[in-house]
């Protein structure tokens, strides 16, 4: 198999892209297949423009460099989680930041330090892929979850007002809350392990076996960023609700 894509191969997808826009438009759903469009358009400029980002950044392969676009990343997820979960951006960013990250770290570490093991440590190349599937995995759990802990139902308000009354903290008064909101965000999380390679095969197995490595090898490494993700995501949601509660609390 090739490494290398030319440009002239890759414009061969984008005509395929051409079937759906059209099969869209056709059916009457103008305003769907723009959106469409404007996405892939999106899409192919964002990550060109990273791309090329990344490629100087792994060739620089500076460590405050690494550790500055690592903290970039998590303030992104962060900001990104609290306008879907419809929180104040401003006062939600430092929290959940500082909850992605606390949660992040040490399994990217286990990762640089138990599997990877690249020279120098902090690899760019190594650092960065790892950190992006962490975060990428854990902003759809956190997004669920803040939803669910933000929008909450009459029926939440009310128990909270109740248990508030009653002399209860903001946390125990919110204990049941926070169990539903992690109860939300795990569901799609469990049911999508509970099917990995069965109904799919995850993105970097697939990946190394294309890029030659053993099937067995790609296994491992894929059961081991699962692990990863499943202990980042549980702990962000959780650290992301508890320091939500405080927020809340700070502004009251």
């Amino acid at each position: 198999m090739t490494s290398t894509v030319a440009w002239s191969d890759l414009a061969f997808f984008y005509f395929i892209a051409i079937i759906p826009l059209s099969l869209l438009w056709s059916m009457g759903l103008k305003d769907l297949s723009r959106d469409l469009a404007i996405s892939i358009v999106r899409m192919s400029i964002q990550l060109l423009v990273i791309g090329f980002y990344l490629q100087t950044v792994f060739d620089l392969d500076n460590l405050a460099l690494n550790i500055l676009w690592l903290v970039a990343m998590a303030l992104i997820a962060a900001i990104t989680s609290a306008g879907r979960a419809e929180m104040p951006r401003l006062k939600s960013a430092i929290p959940l930041t500082s909850a992605i990250l606390i949660a992040m770290l040490p399994v990217l570490l286990m990762f640089i330090v138990v599997l990877s093991r690249p020279v120098p440590w902090y690899s760019a190349q190594i650092t960065i892929p790892i950190a992006g599937m962490l975060l990428g995995n854990a902003l759809g759990s956190l997004v669920i979850a803040l939803r669910r802990f933000n929008l909450r139902t009459p029926e939440d308000r009310e128990h909270i007002e109740l248990l508030t009354t009653m002399g209860a903290t903001k946390l125990e008064a919110r204990r049941t809350l926070v169990k539903a909101s992690l109860r939300a965000a795990a569901s799609p999380v469990i049911a999508s392990m509970a099917t990995l390679g069965l109904v799919s095969l995850p993105g970097m197995m697939t990946g190394q076996i294309l890029g030659g490595f053993n099937p067995i090898e790609a296994v491992q490494y894929q059961i081991a960023i699962m692990l990863g993700i499943s202990a980042s995501q549980t702990l962000s949601i959780i650290l992301a609700l508890r320091f939500t509660i405080y927020m809340e609390a700070e502004y009251e």
